[in-house]
């Protein structure tokens, strides 16, 4: 066994406990993540947790928000897992939802990956439970039955495209119908791989405005992979379920999608078992990849069973929920102190952070996503016009600007 020391980084399916004695108190918590199944079950069905049994609820990630806001207004859950950020949490603490985590020890947790947690008045209203890694994902398979080797430059890459699209294999498969995946990973890879880390943070500053040429060439870059045939035929009309299974069954050779993806309870691999994934940045000028803290496990301040609640929250804190996260749902935990790694993939991944990881996210930085439309949607909304048809590079990042503006942004004076 090794020990990997991570400190220092970018740091509906229910199931009930069985098994359990009749004075455990279940806790319902609510997730998008259908990866956290069987470690919330491993959880309940070895009592890791005294007297305490777990209903996992698991929503449909397009839905979850909308779902989450209906239900807590007649109790909701008693946990609910959050996404990361300031502008997220925003509405939850204005309607008294959460409340500044209590009795927590959260000494041990990654520095970096507490920003996930944070409100924007710098108090910490959660646990957070996962540093995400977002790249080009491809299947070394596809790669080596066609002799492809990893683009390093972005002319490498379109090389790659050309022989791959020669051999009828689509290079880059993209799911364009699901919004979300369009500004939390394309937008944000495409930034790390092209932007340079400076002018990134002049975006998240309003320093930098989004009709600057660096940006708009990561708009430009995917209209031309479009234009140039490298993607499916059409984008608009496939979701991110649909661009996992293309590159699984080998139709596809590459996407851009986040390390969750290559996790042992993938459903990638109930389509091709054997399947064998690489990680690689988009090759331009900055060369990284994108790195974040996931989201935070949230306490609902109204639960009547905030002695259970509490000892949940706790132990996700912990050491050994750290290493079951790693073991049970094969990604890296926010738990910043030592823990033991024994998956090489993970090990990897934990180095490309530590080494080559972009430092601005600008898809969670509360100055572009205060006000509506904020940057999320914006992007969301601006990819799809471009990938349809219906607007330009340029003609994107403008409205991206004028929407920021619209609500008078940090550099909303800057970029007029």
């Amino acid at each position: 066994m090794t020990s990997t020391k991570l400190t220092g980084l970018l740091l509906a399916t229910t199931f009930l406990a069985v098994g359990q004695t009749a004075a455990a108190e279940e806790v319902t918590i609510y997730s998008w993540r259908e990866q956290e199944i069987p470690l919330w079950q491993y959880i309940s069905d070895n009592n890791l947790i005294d007297g305490v049994t777990i209903n996992f609820v698991r929503l449909n990630s397009d839905d979850y928000d909308t779902k989450l806001r209906i239900d807590l207004q007649s109790g909701g859950p008693d946990i609910f897992q959050g996404r990361a950020g300031a502008a997220w949490l925003a509405s939850f603490i204005d309607a008294g939802v959460i409340a500044p985590l209590e009795g927590v020890d959260l000494s041990n947790m990654a520095p970096a990956a507490m920003t996930a947690a944070m409100g924007a008045d710098g108090q910490v209203y959660g646990v957070p439970f996962a540093i995400q890694m977002e790249s080009i994902i491809y299947n070394k398979g596809v790669f080596a039955a066609n002799g492809i080797a990893v683009p390093t430059t972005m002319g490498e890459l379109a090389a790659a495209a050309d022989a791959l699209a020669a051999a009828g294999v689509t290079p880059m498969s993209f799911g364009a119908r699901s919004g979300w995946w369009l500004n939390q990973v394309v937008g944000e890879v495409m930034t790390a791989g092209m932007v340079d880390d400076a002018t990134a943070q002049g975006l998240i500053d309003g320093t930098v405005c989004f009709t600057d040429p660096a940006f708009v060439a990561t708009l430009q870059a995917v209209a031309d992979w479009q234009a140039a045939g490298y993607m499916n035929p059409s984008p608009m009309a496939d979701d991110y379920g649909a661009m996992r299974t293309a590159v699984a069954l080998g139709e596809a050779a590459m996407m851009i999608d986040g390390v969750w993806s290559s996790g042992p309870t993938s459903p990638m691999y109930e389509i091709d078992p054997g399947l064998e994934m690489g990680f690689m940045p988009v090759p331009g000028d900055n060369g990284k990849v994108y790195a974040f803290g996931d989201g935070t496990y949230l306490a609902n301040a109204a639960s009547e069973k905030a002695e259970a609640v509490a000892a949940v929250m706790a132990f996700t804190a912990t050491r050994e929920f750290a290493e079951l996260f790693v073991a049970q749902v094969g990604e890296l935990p926010a738990y910043g102190a030592e823990y033991t790694v024994e998956d090489a993939r993970l090990n990897m991944v934990a180095n490309m952070i530590a080494t080559n990881s972009a430092a601005p996210t600008p898809f969670f930085a509360y100055a572009l996503n205060t006000g509506e439309p904020s940057y999320g949607q914006l992007v969301a909304d601006g990819y799809q016009a471009l990938l349809s048809g219906g607007s330009s590079a340029e003609e994107v990042a403008a409205s991206i600007q004028a929407g920021l503006n619209s609500w008078n942004y940090v550099g909303a004076a800057n970029c007029q």
